[in-house]
């Protein structure tokens, strides 16, 4: 009997132990984009979130979403993705007007439109992932103004 009660007692206790080093489970939030400026209603919207600046130099986006641009209004559409945790992000922008899912050059100029969360890109090079990134530590809304060259 009391070989049962210690053995209850400890299997109670690793129990107990185990579960107050468990990890908490993340928290999911949503990124919602205005997209401001579009142009027209062709193509799509080519949405790429980055999560460090390296991806971004190697152009490798973490999540990539496409959105239709039926329902453009006054130029402007707002994307949403959810089920994103917490941390460091950067949202990039294809106004990918012939659905082709790249960038078209004519002369080494975008022929499409293109932008960065909460930062309008007025310069020829690339911007750092600094200009444009962002914690999120909830639901988050980030603008974004399309730039035509």
């Amino acid at each position: 009997m009391k070989h049962s009660v210690f053995t209850f007692v400890l299997l109670a206790f690793i129990c107990w132990v185990s579960l107050s080093f468990k990890t908490p489970a993340p928290t999911y939030h949503t990124i919602t984009i205005k997209v401001t400026n579009i142009r027209n209603n062709s193509g799509k919207l080519q949405i790429q979130v980055f999560r460090t600046a390296e991806n971004y130099k190697k152009q490798i986006p973490w999540k990539v979403k496409l959105f239709d641009k039926d329902a453009v209004k006054n130029n402007t559409l707002t994307c949403t993705i959810t089920g994103i945790e917490e941390g460091e992000y950067g949202v990039a922008l294809l106004d990918d007007e012939n659905a082709n899912k790249e960038m078209d050059y004519s002369m080494f100029v975008p022929d499409e439109g293109f932008g960065f969360s909460d930062y309008y890109h007025t310069a020829w090079s690339k911007p750092q992932f600094e200009n444009f990134k962002f914690q999120l530590k909830g639901d988050k809304t980030v603008t974004i103004k399309v730039r035509y060259v």
